[in-house]
């Protein structure tokens, strides 16, 4: 479930985002621009979690990612100047690539080791349907003119049942013998 909701979100936001601020009234050079400004964000952001995984842990790295990118998702669709949109955008990718990054060894360390190979696959596999699903959810769902509140907003409640299935049902594995 966790990589059907971070491939949801994220493809569901990240392929919509010049069209999203298009709609908003940029031009499409200012769209794509932003849209590359907004999406640098990430590298630093997985870099971060790629350390903080191995000082704090893998669950107390991702749980609090997945909260901000949420938030994140929701102030952005909320934004009404391009200055927030920017810094809600940069939060977002941030945040987003910081879960992504806290996704990959938390996931895998979920499987015993002589599962690991096929607990990875099945789970990014699942993933994958997550990442088909969003663009075409996201485009019809902007078609409606709901408004990116509304839009945005779902993502924040899919972020917010993964943050759920994290804190319920994943644990901890940092420092532990996890054969």
């Amino acid at each position: 479930m966790l990589w059907f909701v971070m491939n949801y979100t994220y493809y569901g936001m990240f392929l919509w985002l010049p069209s999203v601020l298009s709609e908003k009234g940029y031009s499409l050079v200012h769209s794509l621009g932003y849209s590359l400004i907004m999406t640098l964000a990430q590298v630093p952001g997985y870099l971060t979690a790629a350390w903080l995984v191995e000082k704090w842990g893998r669950k107390r790295t991702l749980v609090p990612a997945m909260i901000l990118a949420a938030i994140s998702a929701l102030l952005f669709g909320m934004a009404n100047s391009t200055a927030m949109l920017i810094v809600c955008g940069l939060f977002l990718s941030y945040f987003m690539l910081a879960a992504f990054a806290g996704t990959y060894i938390f996931t895998v360390e979920q499987f015993p080791t002589a599962a690991r190979a096929t607990g990875m696959g099945w789970a990014a596999g699942f993933g994958r349907i997550g990442s088909a699903l969003a663009p075409f959810i996201t485009g019809w769902l902007l078609g409606m003119h709901l408004g990116y509140g509304w839009i945005f907003g779902l993502f924040f409640i899919v972020l917010l049942i993964g943050f759920a299935i994290v804190i319920g049902l994943g644990y901890e594995t940092k420092g532990k013998d996890i054969h």
